[in-house]
C-alpha cells in the first residue's frame, strides 16, 4: 500500500501543472480506484475540484442512512425519547441477513442511541426502528425520504428503504450524495455523532452490559495507517449488494474544507500483503492529500484590474469608460499558478455595449467570468473605473433628436399635417364657394340692368 501511494504522489509532482481543470472539474492524469470520484469545496464557493463520473447513477448502498439520520434529527424534538423496537421492524431486516446492531424485539432504546447504531455501525435494524418511529411505517418514512430529495433538488436520486439494502429501486449519484452530506453536516448533532470513532451504548432492558460501536469510516481510525487521514472530521462508509465500497467524507485543513465522494470502488490488494484494501478509503485519502497539497485560495481579480471598456455617448471628455471588478475575488486555483493562466472575460450578454453620460465611478455596467484553463472559476460584477461628465449641448441635441425621431412625435406630426391639410382644403373650398357666389351676384346684377 505504501509503495502504491508513493508511486501516485510521484506522478502528481510530474503532472501537477496539468492536473487542474477549474470549476467544471479537475479531471486529470490523477486516477483513483472506483467508477465514481468527486471532490467539491465545502465552503460557500462550492468549487468542484475533481470529477470522475459524478452524475453516473449508482447504488448508494448504506449511504442512504444519511437521509434516515437527518430526517430523524429534524423530526424528533427530544433525542432522549425511548423507542421500543417492534417485531415488524426487527424481523424485516433479520430475514435480509444485513448488518445489524443486534437490537431485539421489545428492546427499549433512545433515539440518540439508535442514531449512533445507524451512523457508526451501519445498523439496519436501527434504520428500520427509526423509520417506523418517525414515519409511522417504513413506507411512510420512505415517502418522507423522497420528499427530502425533492427539497434538496437532487437531480438523480430515488429511495426505496431507510437502510440502503437491496430492496426496490434505489439510486443516486456523487453530486447528490455530496449535497446530502453537506446539508447533514450543518446539523451539529449529526456532525458530533458521525465524527465519533467509538461509542459506548448503555445497557438496556434486553442487554445487561454496554455494547461498543466502532465507526466503520476508517478514514478516522488512527489504528489503520493505510486509511487514516487526520484531517478527515467525519464520514460515512458502506457497501453495496454487489460488494463494492462507497464512502462520503469531509476534511478540513488550514481553513479549507472539502467533501469527497467515492462510489463503486473495489476491494484490491495493492501492497501484496494478501489483504484486500477498501479502495473507497484509499482513493479518498489520495484525493485529499492531492487537494491540500495542490489547491490554494488566491486573489484572482482585484478592483484595479482592467477588464474592458464600454462606449460612452454625450460626453466631450471621453468616448469610453474602463471596466474593473466591483471587489477583490478569490478562487481555488493550483498553488503557484502564474497570473497569465487566470484571465477575466466580460460576459457579453450581461455587459452593456454603450452607456450615456454622465457615468459615476462605481456604476454597475456588467459582469465578468474569471477563468482558468478555459473554465469559469468565479464571476464578478463590473463597474465604471472613473467618472465621465456629460456635455449639455450634446445632451440637449440628443433629447431633441430622440423626440423628433420617436414614434409618438412622428404620429403627432402626421396628425398635425393631416389636420392642417384638411383645414387648408376646407378653407380653399370655402373661398371657392364665396368666389362663385360673388360671380353669380355680379351676373345677376348685369342681367337686371
Amino acid at each position: 500500500m505504501k509503495k502504491f501511494i508513493i508511486f501516485i504522489l510521484s506522478i502528481n509532482i510530474v503532472f501537477s501543472s496539468l492536473l487542474f481543470q477549474a470549476t467544471a472539474a479537475f479531471t486529470s492524469a490523477l486516477e483513483v480506484e472506483g467508477n465514481v470520484a468527486y471532490v467539491v469545496s465545502a465552503d460557500k464557493d462550492q468549487t468542484v475540484i475533481y470529477d470522475k463520473n459524478s452524475t453516473l447513477r449508482c447504488n448508494p448502498g448504506e449511504l442512504v442512512k444519511l437521509v434516515t439520520a437527518i430526517l430523524t434529527l429534524e423530526n424528533c424534538k427530544d433525542l432522549s425519547e425511548v423507542v421500543t423496537a417492534s417485531g415488524t421492524a426487527i424481523r424485516e431486516v433479520e430475514r435480509l441477513r444485513v448488518t445489524t446492531a443486534g437490537i431485539l424485539v421489545g428492546e427499549m432504546i433512545t433515539v440518540k442511541e439508535l442514531l449512533y447504531c445507524l451512523l457508526l455501525y451501519n445498523a439496519n435494524d436501527a434504520s428500520s426502528v427509526l423509520a417506523e418511529y418517525i414515519g409511522g411505517t417504513v413506507d411512510g418514512f420512505v415517502l418522507m425520504m423522497n420528499e427530502f430529495a425533492e427539497k434538496l433538488q437532487l437531480s438523480d436520486t430515488l429511495f426505496s428503504n431507510p437502510g440502503g439494502y437491496n430492496i426496490g429501486t434505489q439510486y443516486s449519484n456523487a453530486k447528490d450524495i455530496a449535497k446530502i452530506f453537506s446539508y447533514c453536516m450543518e446539523n451539529q448533532t449529526f456532525s458530533d455523532i458521525i465524527g465519533t470513532f467509538l461509542y459506548e451504548m448503555p445497557a438496556t432492558n434486553k442487554y445487561k452490559s454496554p455494547r461498543y460501536l466502532k465507526n466503520t469510516n476508517y478514514l478516522i481510525n488512527s489504528g489503520v495507517n493505510d486509511y487514516y487521514f487526520k484531517y478527515v472530521k467525519a464520514g460515512k462508509s458502506g457497501y453495496t449488494e454487489a460488494g463494492n465500497c462507497n464512502c462520503v467524507s469531509m476534511a478540513s485543513k488550514d481553513g479549507y474544507n472539502y467533501i469527497c465522494v467515492v462510489l463503486d470502488a473495489p476491494m484490491n490488494d495493492f501492497d501484496n500483503d494478501l489483504v484486500k484494501e477498501n479502495m473507497s478509503f484509499v482513493s479518498s485519502k489520495l484525493l485529499y492529500k492531492w487537494v491540500f497539497d495542490n489547491i490554494k485560495l488566491r486573489v484572482v481579480a482585484n478592483t484595479s484590474t482592467y477588464v474592458g471598456e464600454v462606449t460612452v455617448r454625450l460626453s466631450k471628455e471621453f468616448d469610453y469608460v474602463s471596466l474593473v471588478p466591483i471587489e477583490n475575488v478569490s478562487a481555488l486555483v493550483p498553488a503557484g499558478v502564474n497570473a497569465e493562466s487566470v484571465y477575466i472575460e466580460p460576459i457579453a450578454e450581461l455587459t452593456k455595449a454603450t452607456v450615456d453620460a454622465p457615468v459615476k465611478k462605481g456604476d454597475l455596467l456588467g459582469k465578468a467570468a474569471i477563468k482558468y484553463a478555459g473554465e469559469t472559476v468565479a464571476e464578478v460584477d463590473l463597474v465604471a473605473a472613473f467618472d465621465v461628465s456629460v456635455s449639455h449641448t450634446k445632451l440637449v441635441l440628443d433629447k431633441i433628436l430622440k423626440i423628433i425621431s420617436s414614434p409618438v412625435f412622428i404620429i403627432i406630426l402626421l396628425v398635425v399635417i393631416l389636420a392642417c391639410t384638411v383645414l387648408f382644403l376646407i378653407s380653399y373650398r370655402n373661398k371657392q364657394l364665396l368666389r362663385k357666389k360673388r360671380l353669380n351676384r355680379i351676373k345677376n346684377a348685369e342681367k337686371e340692368r
